[in-house]
């Protein structure tokens, strides 16, 4: 069990330019720009979802390619997953020698590449292959967009920002859903190219955001540019007043976590089994690295289409309709829950998730058992309400912390390192997933539903032992609770003392700059 959390963050000691961070010009710009570019970012997986679920109920496409069915639907569906085990290793190299941002725009080129590839894919073959090339740069930026939003991100909006990033991945889903209900009218093979076409509307978006965005600050004080680093909290933070308090405070308690990392040589892989706080640190991203696809959201994810066809709903048009609502419910619970997530806990809304995913597929099972023995419609109708209940309750913890809470736990040296390991974990987990679920589903029908329903009961026990709550912390101080255990809370007021007392002194030094006495020029 973690140490409980200040019910006032640290920051909020400190005085900034504005009474209201959120009136300043710059610093609605900053969230605004990276909001966009989260947006992006997550459009880049256009091609992932709400498309492969759109696609497996569009005619033109299911007669294009031959009606895929089981392992071959499987191997469609993880070829994007697979570049994701290896390409975030290379990807936290680039982010820790280069930058955050160029890993970003180099992992947008592979999307747009793939994105055109797989839009004009003469057979399946290419389709696979281009969804894998699409895979490579979605990797990469998932990887580093989180760490450069997390870095860059104003203390105050930090934490918000960093949840409502993953639930950005819903508005993708929703035009891509959109666009497959309009390829119904399209009497040709654009009714399925053309959605897959957008998918590079994303990266197009993240590489103009980022001609102007900032690097991490934290990445320019590892590099040696400190200088650089305080302009840029200075500019974004507050309106380019490098003597601000609030920016003051971050910029060294940045030094001094960078320094302490350096000093304890937090820098390589092997770092992850060398201390006890870096070992939970490593359990918990493997643990929900496993548990974002492993809950039962990929069942009915990716494979919706075959869901709604075991309970009777087999009209292209009614499994559309219903996959474009999904993507819509999605994005607004997902968005709303990240705006309350440093309100409620992490703790909190991960409970209330998990449990609330566990009643909704108990429902689900029932019903689609029920429709299954006695083909009565009724029971087939009352699986969608519980689908739209399943997802809310998975979109509350599991879509908002997804990547935002593992990059938030690490501290900055091991951030994309452990990012990388995430990713790894987490396409090892989902491509066995999605090869796994159609066979399962074609085998044994509803009763494949039981086992994530076992599942998600032993998640609530694994977070009730082993996930910390990190609640109006900064990413700073979120790393003491691991590293300091149950002494954690007291770490963290040692790092802040150790700041202010750096502060102090400066001022300190300041003031008695500006009152030394200069005496009169004396004419001889």
């Amino acid at each position: 069990m973690s140490p409980k959390s200040s019910t006032v963050p640290t920051f909020a000691r400190y005085k900034t330019w504005a009474a209201c961070c959120a009136l300043s010009t710059w610093v609605v710009r900053l969230p605004a720009l990276f909001q966009s570019g989260a947006v992006a970012d997550c459009l880049e997986f256009l091609d992932d979802q709400g498309l492969l679920t759109g696609l497996q109920a569009l005619p033109r496409w299911i007669e294009y390619f031959n009606n895929p069915k089981g392992q071959w639907l499987g191997i469609i569906s993880a070829a994007i997953f697979l570049p994701g085990v290896v390409m975030g290793f290379p990807a936290s190299w680039i982010c820790n020698n280069w930058g955050r941002k160029p890993s970003i725009m180099i992992g947008s080129v592979f999307v747009v590449a793939g994105a055109i590839w797989n839009a004009l894919s003469p057979d399946v073959t290419h389709f696979i292959i281009s969804r894998v090339i699409m895979g490579i740069g979605g990797a990469m930026v998932k990887i580093s967009a989180p760490a450069l939003l997390q870095e860059t991100a104003h203390p105050r909006l930090r934490s918000n920002m960093g949840s409502m990033y993953y639930g950005c991945y819903y508005i993708g889903s929703l035009l891509s859903s959109v666009m497959c209900v309009i390829g119904l009218s399209v009497p040709n093979e654009w009714s399925w190219r053309f959605p897959c076409l957008l998918a590079l509307v994303g990266p197009a978006v993240v590489f103009l955001i980022l001609i102007r965005a900032p690097e991490s600050p934290r990445f320019l004080i590892r590099r040696g540019k400190e200088a650089l680093a305080l302009e840029t909290l200075a500019k974004f933070h507050s309106n380019g007043d490098k003597d601000d308090e609030l920016v003051q405070w971050e910029f060294r308690e940045m030094q001094v976590a960078i320094e302490q990392e350096a000093a304890n040589n937090k820098t390589s892989y092997m770092d992850f089994v060398k201390t006890t706080g870096n070992r939970k640190r490593l359990f918990v991203t493997a643990t929900m690295a496993l548990g974002v696809n492993w809950v039962g959201n990929g069942v009915v994810s990716y494979y919706l289409s075959p869901v709604l066809k075991s309970v009777g709903i087999r009209e292209a048009k009614d499994i559309l309709a219903i996959n474009a609502g999904l993507a819509g419910w999605n994005l607004v619970i997902a968005e709303v829950a990240g705006l309350y997530v440093d309100d409620f806990g992490r703790r909190p809304i991960f409970f209330v998730s998990t449990i609330g995913m566990i009643i909704s597929y108990a429902f689900v099972m029932g019903f689609s058992a029920a429709f299954a023995q006695s083909a009565k419609t009724g029971f087939g109708l009352a699986v969608v309400p519980f689908l739209f209940f399943f997802f809310g309750s998975y979109d509350i913890a599991w879509t908002t912390l997804n990547y935002s809470y593992v990059a938030e736990i690490m501290p900055f040296s091991l951030r994309t390192k452990g990012l990388a390991i995430y990713l790894c974990v987490q396409q090892l987990g989902n491509t066995f997933n999605q090869f796994v679920n159609p066979i399962a589903l074609e085998a044994i029908g509803w009763k494949y539903y039981g086992m994530y329903i076992a599942i998600d009961c032993a998640y609530v026990v694994l977070i009730y032992f082993f996930f910390p709550e990190t609640k109006k912390l900064t990413i700073e101080e979120v790393s003491m609770i691991f590293d300091h255990g149950k002494n954690g809370r007291e770490a963290v007021l040692a790092l802040q003392e150790t700041v202010k007392s750096d502060l102090d002194d400066k001022n300190a030094v300041r003031n008695s700059a500006e009152h030394i006495e200069i005496g009169p020029n004396v004419k001889s």
